[in-house]
Formats: structure tokens, sequence, C-alpha cells
């Protein structure tokens, strides 16, 4: 420990009394009843401890026990009723900053899974564990939703937290379950967990929503050490943001993974896909999918994942496309703490996180130069070095791809690398644009529509035939994600329960065509749906200045990328943007 860091001693001079700071600044430090002592406890013995700093560490002399110990932030010493424990001031800060951060990321990730994983490095970090755990409830049955150790490996024998007396008690009452010294507890100290993770030190928090205990969080360590009031309470401000995560992640157990069948449609390519997502998906073949933006690729994955051997696990998905360069190395290959400016934690990596189950990594045409020789490295090692770390991890995963580009052509001009081509296109799978799948279009449009009254609370609509008519008319440059779009705007806007035409914000849009113009300033005026949601909001006035920006943003972007063929980089020089900038606005 540094000489310079500021270090405060910890007194609980009778358990469950209220704590005692004292700042530690002299070299020794005496503690006792005595009155020469430096730190005056009437219920302690005269000379009760000796606190010595120096050498870069802190050693306490327990006199009445005749004991002499190294103590470290957030350990603990216990002697004649008395507790001593040891906080540094500059680990404190760094925890803060480390769960200040931690909520930032979450804010930015749409996956539960993956939301899961950086709270649980972030309650990990937070509270000096040595492991720690997230255990899922349904009912009856508890399952690990995410174990990790403190260097962010994947936790060897977690499935014993399940049959964990402590785990159960925390599920069963509803209370927390607080260790300082598992050995002193003779109902856990002999539990196959404590035994086989080596545990000195365990805390176990409930998380609750509704009444119901949707689940737990388990952190412990290998040595005694106690939990003080501040940590406690960062730990259930996390445990209360981990509530919603557990609750979608139930939900998303319950239901049954996308499979084949559920890619809706009757139009030939698409029975054509699904008979190769039958046959290629209890493969291990790495698979690459081609077919324009929003046309569904992303399923398909789910869809390969669900049919593969793998399908126990989560499939890890990134978007290429949607993160910056500097950050796209640190998400996929991870990193060790103090490896960049602001690592202040160790990190799994998705490839990492994937072991054993499915990496799907969506627009791989935008994909760096040197990332892409990364990628290989791995592809042929099969093991993964996080940013920072010279120690390979050995990961089994199936690697599926997607991309909109022609990547022949992207080799062909430098900007992707063949070998990599050949590692990642083992089978290829065209996903179809919307406009080909014909009759899709209006099974699609029900299905989105049913969908949006369910989730938004509305009654039922019926598409009358000149709407179906509109509907297949359409050009789709958005392809599926526009017309889930479409239905769920109709939805909501609708002024009865048909829906007509007129109500899909088509008119004055080009018309479908082989060869799709392109105008380099993309006109509000030209998009009657974007003018219809201005005109609905200016007469309510009562929409938040916010989301009728963020839509109207979103809308006219759409509109640049139809104007543009869509041809996203096209449309993105046309608005004097970059591609990633266009990306976020269409999310």
């Amino acid at each position: 420990m540094s000489e310079g860091a500021a270090l405060v001693l910890v007194l609980v001079p009778v358990r469950g009394a209220q704590p005692l700071r004292l700042p530690l600044v002299k070299r020794i430090t005496t503690i006792g009843s005595d009155g020469a002592a430096d730190v005056r406890l009437a219920t302690a013995p005269a000379e009760w401890a000796v606190v010595h700093r120096g050498d870069g560490k802190i050693t306490v002399h327990v006199a009445s026990a005749g004991t002499r110990r190294e103590l470290s932030h957030g350990e603990q010493i216990e002697a004649d009723g008395i507790t001593l424990a040891l906080e540094s001031t500059a680990v404190v800060r760094e925890r803060e900053r480390a769960i200040e951060e931690l909520v930032s990321a979450l804010a930015a990730v749409d996956s539960p899974d993956r939301a899961v994983e950086l709270l649980l490095t972030g309650l990990i970090g937070a509270s000096g564990a040595d492991l720690g755990a997230l255990i899922l409830a349904d009912r009856d049955k508890y399952t690990v939703a995410a174990a990790r150790d403190k260097d962010g490996a994947v936790l060897d024998g977690a499935h014993e937290l399940l049959s964990d007396t402590i785990v159960r008690d925390v599920l069963g009452t509803g209370e927390r379950v607080q260790l300082d010294d598992v050995a002193a507890h003779s109902r856990y100290a002999a539990i196959p967990s404590v035994t086989s993770l080596r545990l000195g030190s365990a805390l176990c928090l409930p998380m609750r929503l509704d009444g119901t205990t949707l689940g737990a969080v388990f952190l412990a360590r290998h040595g005694r050490a106690a939990v003080d009031d501040r940590t406690l309470a960062e730990l259930r401000i996390l445990a209360a943001v981990a509530v919603p995560l557990l609750a979608q992640l139930r939900r998303t157990a319950a239901q049954p993974a996308p499979g084949a069948s559920e890619i809706l449609g009757e139009s030939a390519p698409v029975q054509q896909l699904r008979g190769l997502i039958r046959r290629v998906g209890p493969t291990d073949l790495s698979a690459l999918l081609h077919g324009p933006s929003g046309s569904g690729k992303e399923l398909v994955a789910r869809a390969l994942h669900a049919a593969s051997a793998r399908s126990t696990r989560p499939m890890i998905a990134i978007n290429c496309a949607s993160v910056a360069p500097t950050l796209l190395d640190a998400e996929l290959f991870g990193y060790r703490k103090g490896a960049f400016t602001g690592a202040m934690t160790d990190r799994v990596g998705l490839i990492e996180a994937a072991h054993g189950s499915t990496l799907f990594l969506d627009e791989i045409g935008d994909m760096p130069l040197a990332m892409q020789a990364a990628l290989l490295r791995v592809l042929e090692q099969r093991e993964v070095k996080r940013l920072g770390d010279n120690v390979p991890r050995s990961v089994d995963f199936r690697l599926v791809c997607a991309t909109h580009k022609d990547l022949e052509a992207e080799v062909a001009a430098g900007r992707f690398r063949a070998d990599l081509l050949f590692r990642l296109r083992e089978v290829t799978l065209d996903v179809p644009a919307l406009a080909a799948r014909g009759d899709d279009i209006t099974l699609l449009a029900h299905a989105f529509l049913r969908q949006a009254e369910q989730q938004l609370g509305l009654v039922m609509h019926t598409l009358t035939d000149d709407a179906q008519a509109a509907l297949r008319a359409h050009a789709w440059p958005g392809n599926v994600r526009e017309l889930r779009a479409t239905m769920r705007r109709v939805a909501v806007l609708a002024d009865s329960k048909l829906i007509r035409a007129a109500d899909l914000g088509f008119a004055g849009a080009p018309p479908r065509v082989d060869a799709p113009t392109r105008s380099p300033e993309p006109s509000v005026a030209d998009d009657a749906g974007l003018r219809a949601l201005i005109d609905a909001a200016v007469a309510s006035a009562t929409q938040p200045l916010a989301t009728l920006r963020d839509e109207v943003v979103r809308r006219y972007v759409e509109l640049a990328v139809a104007r543009a063929g869509g041809d996203r980089d096209a449309a993105a020089a046309a608005l004097e943007i970059g591609v990633r900038t266009l990306y976020r606005y269409l999310a």
C-alpha cells in the first residue's frame, strides 16, 4: 500500500455500535484505554493494539491476543469484542469512479446478458470481492445468470451455489445474509461452496420487485473481511440496478429461442433460408449472412444459434459499425486493469464471454483492418489475450457474421482481408430484401401490428385492401426494420380501427423501381409520413420536445437512406455526418 495513500482506521468498539473513522497519519498508532494511547477506547484493554505504517504496508499487533497481521483495504481484525478495519480513501475514490462508469456503460447496453456481465464485474470491483455471481430465481428453479472471479474468468464450481444454504436462505426469506467470517457460523461453515470456493467471508443480497424475489447477488472473499456501511449502501444501489435486468432475463428465459420456424414468411427465398438454417444450425460451421440493412440478419443468427448444441448459453452480439474503432478493440478482446487511461477494473471481452456459445459480429465489413488481423489470429489459435495482458485464454465459440457489403469488392479494394473472409464464410446465407418477399410483406405487417397493439395496450386494427396494396408497392429501403417502425407508428396515429393507405404516410414517396434514384439533399417535404408526424405533434403540443426531436431526426435520416438507394455511406455523406452517427440515429 502506497506510503502517500490517505488511510482511515475504522473502529467498532462494541458489536452493533456506530463505527469510528480516524485518519491514520502516524507511523505508529497505539489503541487502548490507557491515557497515553493515541486512540482511547474505554471498552478496550489498556494497551490493546499497535498499528505500524511503513515499507508500503500496514501491520497491526494485537497485544492482548499476541498476534501480528498485515491489514489491507477492507480487511478487519476482531479481538476482545472490538473490530478494527482499514479503509483507503484512494480505493474508495477509485470505486466511486468505477460505479459511475458502470452506470454509464449500463445505460448504453441493449442486451440484458451483456448488461448482467457488466454489472457483475462492477459489483465485484465495488465490493473488493474475489468472486461473485448473479443468481436468477423463477419459482422453485434457480440458475446462475453469471459467475466470475475478480480477474473476469468464468468461475469454476459456480453451479454449487444453486444448492448453497446461503443463497437459498436469501431467496427464501428475501433478507440479506452477511458473513464477515464464514467459519464462525456453523450453519454455513461446511457447505459445498464454502469449501470448494475457499470462502472466508460472504455477502448475499436479494433483488426484489413488487414483493417477489427475482434473484440474488452473491459476493465473497477468500479471507475474512467486513463490509462497511458505505460499501453496503453502494452494493444495494447496484443490486437495485440489477432488478430490471433480471426481470428481463426471466422473460427471455421463459420464451423459446427463435428457431427457423420463427422467421415468418412463405416466399421462396424465405423457405430456402429456413431450410439452410435447419441444415447448418446444428453444425459448428462459421456462417456469413449477407443481405441489406434491416432485413433481419440478427434474427437469422439467433435462429442458427437456437438450432445448435450451444443454445443453452446466450448468444453474444455486437454491431461493429456502431462502436468507434478505438472502443471496439476493448469490447471484443477485453482488457486488464491499467491497460489504458480509464481501465479501472479487469474486463472480460465479448470473445471470451462467448466461450461455449455463439459470437455474432454484425456489419463485419466495417471492422478496421488491424482488428481483422487480431480476429483472424483468435480464429486460428482459438485463444484470446486481453488488452494489456500477456496471458492467453482458450476460447471455444461458433462465429456468425453479417454484412450488407460486397466483401469480395472490399477485398479487391484492400479494405478487407481475403484470409479472414475465407474463415468467415464456410457457409453463406443470403437474407432477402423485404421488397423481394412478395406477400410476406402483408404477413409481416399484420404480425408487427398485433405486436405493437399488445406492447402499447392499443385496440386492434384492420388493414384495408388499399393499405395492403400500398404496403406491397412500397420500396422498403429500410426493409423489415422500416416495416416494423411503420406499423408501430400507424398503430398509434391511426384515427380509426381501419388503417387505410393514406394512414401509412407513403404519399409522395418514390415508387419501387429497379434502379433507385439518389438525391444528395433529401427534403422534409418529400416525406408525407414525416410531415404528418410534425403536424400531429403541433396540433397536440403535448409530446416532449426530446421525443419529437429524436423521431424527426430518425425519420429524416431514413429518408436520406431511401434517397441514396439504401447506401448508408452515401446517405451519411449527403447529410455531412459520419456513418457511425447515422447508425446511432437509426437505432
